[in-house]
């Protein structure tokens, strides 16, 4: 993209001198560079952090975020350890609030699939979404006596979710409800252990969740007697 913005910028700048008799202005250029290079970056990769004046301003952060995307790419799913089963969930938005969807899976410490779930869950803020996610998470796993009194892994790329739900004093009391359902269940399992984990590790989860935003009916299925 840094190519295509400079080959733009200069072309444009030489019409200018060429048909409109103009004097170069370098600084104008650099400035035409960086701002061709961000809007093609945000139609590309949404979730950029910076703005054009930051990059005016330094590399800086630029060169941190793209270090942080290629380290991203190389994530991926690792087992929980012997006797630990893990839930992988995940949460798809539109709009803030907006129509929202949920999913998860369950897996052993082989990797093996032991149950899914996706659903709709309507309206809600994307924060109030993900800690929907997480309680049906532990919801399923209470349901389940298969999973009874063992060692629960909860991961999600929620980072506010998971700061939550281990730590108790930063929890907003608005849903207190929803953290004392999740208390009074984890009493069915030795330990849950909720941990964060990036997207891209999680993509079983994530094609779930897109299409549970547009279910009418919940989906959910064990794969071994429940």
């Amino acid at each position: 993209m840094l190519f295509f913005s400079v080959a733009w910028s200069i072309w444009l700048l030489r019409n200018d001198v060429i048909f409109k008799q103009k004097i170069p202005d370098y600084d104008t250029l650099f400035f035409l560079i960086v701002t061709w290079f961000y809007l093609w970056l945000k139609v590309i990769e949404s979730d950029f952090p910076h703005s054009s004046s930051d990059l005016l301003r330094s590399a800086e952060g630029l060169i941190r975020w793209t270090n942080s995307q290629t380290f991203r790419t190389s994530v991926m799913w690792s087992p929980p350890m012997t006797n630990r089963f893990k839930w992988n969930v995940d949460r798809s938005s539109i709009g803030k609030p907006g129509p929202s969807g949920i999913g998860g899976v369950l897996r052993n410490h082989h990797g093996i699939l032991l149950g899914i779930f996706s659903l709709s869950i309507g309206i809600l803020d994307s924060n109030v979404a993900e800690l929907r996610t997480v309680i049906k998470a532990i919801e399923l796993s209470a349901s389940n006596c298969f999973l009874y009194h063992k060692h629960i892994i909860i991961e999600s790329d929620f980072a506010n979710v998971i700061s939550w739900m281990n730590n108790p004093n930063n929890r907003p009391w608005i849903h207190h409800k929803l953290f004392s359902s999740a208390k009074r269940l984890a009493s069915c399992f030795d330990s849950i252990t909720y941990t964060h984990s990036y997207r891209e590790s999680n993509h079983m989860a994530d094609h779930l969740v897109k299409q549970g935003v547009h279910r009418i009916s919940d989906f959910v299925d064990w794969l071994w007697p429940s």
